[in-house]
């Protein structure tokens, strides 16, 4: 078995992470929803960011984080195992995260901050980068020498 890339370990331990942030979440939707709002108000500068969608959400909100921590713990194991459905998940969930931020590109233009300019930015590349990572011949080997080993 060849050893797993190192961008594979380090996928797996933010997607680890995200359980707790997303059961954070659920906790503040519950308990102290004003200190939920403000921490997704922080994330969003000048509106690009989950804020909006997040507040639409309403009393689903802890439903939401709860079903995105169990999604997120399944995607940390399923990379920790290199188990290529993660893999295809994801390069899925990068493609619909590109394609929904050219939604936020009216209001970034409409009202532009640094910040938010940034932000959207940093978002796309990031996206492009795992994208292109995930779809490296060395990267989908390792996922499909797996799938072959079970």
């Amino acid at each position: 078995m060849k050893p797993r890339p190192i961008g594979i370990s380090i996928l797996a331990l933010l997607f680890a992470l995200n359980v707790a942030a997303y059961l954070f979440f659920a906790l503040l939707a519950v308990f102290n929803h004003g200190a939920l709002v403000a921490v997704l108000h922080m994330f969003s500068p000048s509106g690009a960011g989950p804020e909006t969608i997040h507040r639409s959400m309403g009393r689903v909100q802890p439903l939401y984080y709860s079903a995105m921590a169990v999604l997120t713990g399944a995607m940390a194991v399923g990379f920790w195992k290199l188990q290529n459905w993660a893999r295809i998940v994801m390069l899925a969930l990068i493609a619909l995260s590109l394609v929904l931020m050219t939604t936020e590109i009216r209001s970034l233009l409409a009202a532009p901050t640094a910040a938010a300019i940034t932000l959207t930015l940093v978002r796309i590349a990031l996206s492009v980068f795992w994208l292109w990572y995930l779809l490296r011949r060395p990267v989908r080997d390792v996922f499909r020498r797996e799938a072959a080993a079970a």
